[in-house]
């Protein structure tokens, strides 16, 4: 422009850019809606996709099921978290002389003079009463059973009393003891603490009790600050009860640096070897000012690092450790050998040696009024010699027995055989787990295991599964895994499980999941931790309520039916052993498998159910042939084994 005058090539020049801009816009907004289409489209196909279907709801738990279990479980709470564990026996006579509802199913419970009976050849009914003054801290009660399916009152002496939550309010007294109700998973925080969660998490979701193991505790703390703190239970400010492995599995976990001896187990050590032998040699000095731990647990530095230096774990030390940790259950040292050991000598040689370690275990537990000793059968898949196991060990009377030696890789079929045994009380005497005392089987994680083992009349179980699977981006659900990481859960704005009330469900879906694992964001294992070890516990909050309210056959079904069927067809669910060509496959002692429900007949053909005699009055209308479809259907999915437990645990599968 000059003088004022308009330059005809600027004019175009405004003209071409303008258009261009136009261009770039029009460019920009079709790409736009091109994206938003494919997002929608996406989107779409996830909420249209038919393939997956949705697990069964345990509907048949009734509002009032869920109300009568609580008024239950609060009524334990009151009269048994307030008093002096040792007078606990006078408390439950009190009770059953005012006529409690509660205690119209009364077994027995766990007692000394129990024991004493027992071995005389009578049992622990209901007529018994027990007056003694109690000197252990962990007392048992049978209160009901459900076919084999038991639910129990566990009452520990508590260590941690939380200043905060029991004394602030004026009047209200302090809780002494935690109880329990079985059955329940215990969460494992190996090295105290559940790794990736931070102490109020714990405390929220984990409200009975939790694992810790000896061997990695010892090597890495100077049990001179358990000893500052009282006990492992201060330490951590855990206001419920803690059990400690002995330190026998790592013979499994750690097998190829380790070395067997009659004196006890040598570890190659993985760790700085410094801190267990100060440890060692703490327990030799008994020197309440010896060590070099600082007062916040840190290990002094100067201290030169003896990594791979030979360790010797006697029955002795790791009891002794187990005292100093103070823990509120300690587990005797045991041998164990893998589960798929085909050397019947070298399993009968441990199940021997666990014997003599396990008298070992006893002289040297110093703390019997603080500390409940478990004892652990062995035997490996042999029931003659898990019967020698616990002939030898149920005389040692015990407050709680533990099946060891399982979940490493063996047959179901031989699994279901060994702990259907074990608690078998129809077998002869000190064969089969007192019904007065703690069972507990190691290892066990998975929920389809922990269903069997509870319908067989267990009570406890640990694994590190749910939090170790979070880890590698996996949730648990009613129907088995989801694997977050597959794509497509990209579009899928669903919480993990429907209805469950877990932080993670609540707030979060499987897209912003999905993302944060994309994204390599470590926050996602937090999350998926506190929804796997809240989502376990849950399911055995179901199945006690199952039990209580007499439907354990509608819940064993339901939980069945979501694995096995749905599961399977969601892909979210391996059967375990489904061959059923295997040899080992076979019926034990060749009998018929008949899972009878109320409206069907099972037929056997070839060892596998498949045919059922439909009458008339058994498909009066839509509904019953849904109910009818849904068992055929899962009863041709079970394996062998699986209908074998069934068996076993007198369950009849119904909807």
């Amino acid at each position: 422009m000059e003088n004022g005058q308009i330059n005809e090539n600027d004019i175009q020049n405004k003209v071409i850019h303008k258009k261009k801009k136009q261009k770039m816009n029009n460019f920009t907004t079709i790409e736009n809606e091109t994206g938003l289409k494919k997002i929608k489209k996406n989107i779409e196909e996830n909420n249209t996709n038919n393939s997956y279907e949705e697990p069964l709801p345990f509907d048949f738990l009734t509002e009032n099921d869920y109300k009568e279990y609580e008024s239950f479980a609060n009524f334990f709470e009151d009269q048994f978290s307030k008093i002096n564990i040792k007078d606990i026996n006078n408390k439950i006579n009190e009770i059953r002389n005012e006529g409690n509802s509660y205690f119209s199913n009364y077994l027995n419970s766990s007692d000394e003079s129990d024991a004493e009976r027992m071995e005389k050849g009578d049992q622990c009914d209901s007529v018994f009463k027990q007056t003694k003054e109690y000197n252990k801290n962990l007392k048992l009660i049978n209160i009901k059973k459900n076919k084999r399916a038991r639910l129990n009152i566990i009452v520990i002496k508590k260590k941690y009393i939380d200043n905060n939550s029991t004394v602030e309010e004026k009047g209200k007294e302090i809780k002494k003891n935690t109880i329990i109700i079985s059955p329940l998973f215990m969460p494992v925080g190996t090295k105290c603490c559940i790794k990736g969660l931070i102490e109020e998490e714990v405390k929220q979701i984990c409200n009975y009790i939790i694992l810790s193991n000896t061997y990695h505790v010892s090597n890495i703390y100077d049990m001179t600050i358990f000893q500052k703190n009282k006990d492992i239970n201060n330490f951590i400010r855990f206001p419920n009860s803690m059990l400690t492995d002995s330190g026998g599995f790592q013979m499994v976990s750690l097998s190829k640096r380790i070395k067997i001896l009659e004196e006890g187990i040598l570890f190659n050590n993985i760790y700085d070897s410094s801190v267990i032998k100060r440890n060692m040699e703490f327990l030799l000095k008994d020197e309440t000012d010896c060590g070099k731990a600082t007062e916040s647990g840190e290990i002094n530095k100067d201290i030169d690092l003896n990594e791979g230096e030979d360790i010797l774990l006697t029955p002795e030390k790791s009891i002794q450790l187990q005292n100093m940790i103070g823990s509120d259950i300690i587990m005797a040292l045991d041998d164990v050998r893998p589960a798929t050991e085909s050397d019947i000598n070298k399993i009968e040689e441990a199940t021997y040696r666990t014997n003599r370690w396990l008298e070992r275990c006893i002289k040297s537990h110093g703390k019997k009024e603080d500390q409940t000793l478990f004892g652990i059968i062995q035997g490996g898949l042999h029931i003659d010699l898990r019967n020698k196991s616990m002939d030898f060990i149920l005389r040692q009377k015990l407050n709680g027995y533990a099946i060891g030696g399982l979940c490493g890789g063996e047959k179901k079929k031989k699994f279901i055989e060994i702990i259907n045994h074990c608690s078998n009380e129809n077998n002869l005497k000190y064969n089969y787990l007192p019904i007065n005392k703690c069972r507990y089987i190691m290892g066990i994680g998975y929920l389809m295991d922990i269903l069997f083992c509870s319908i067989l009349g267990y009570d406890m179980y640990d694994c590190v599964y749910p939090s170790r699977t979070a880890r590698f981006n996996t949730a648990l659900s009613y129907d088995g895994t989801l694997k977050l990481k597959q794509a497509k859960y990209k579009y899928d704005f669903t919480p993990l499980v429907k209805n469950c009330s877990c932080y993670v469900c609540n707030n979060y879906s499987k897209s912003f999941l999905h993302l944060l694992i994309t994204k390599k964001n470590p926050v996602v294992n937090t999350l998926l931790t506190i929804h796997n070890i809240f989502f376990t516990l849950h399911f055995c909050y179901l199945m006690r309520v199952s039990i209580f309210s007499n439907k354990i056959d509608y819940f064993v079904t339901t939980a069945l039916y979501n694995n096995f069927v749905i599961g399977y067809k969601n892909g979210n669910y391996k059967i375990p052993d489904s061959n059923m060509t295997d040899s080992d496959n076979t019926p034990v002692n060749n009998d018929p498998i008949n899972i009878c429900s109320n409206n069907t007949v099972v037929k056997e053909t070839n060892g596998v159910s498949e045919n059922y005699d439909y009458s008339a009055n058994n498909l009066k209308n839509e509904f019953s042939t849904s109910k009818n479809d849904k068992i055929n259907e899962l009863i041709k999915r079970l394996p062998i084994w699986a209908l074998e437990a069934l068996k076993y645990a007198n369950i009849e599968l119904k909807f």
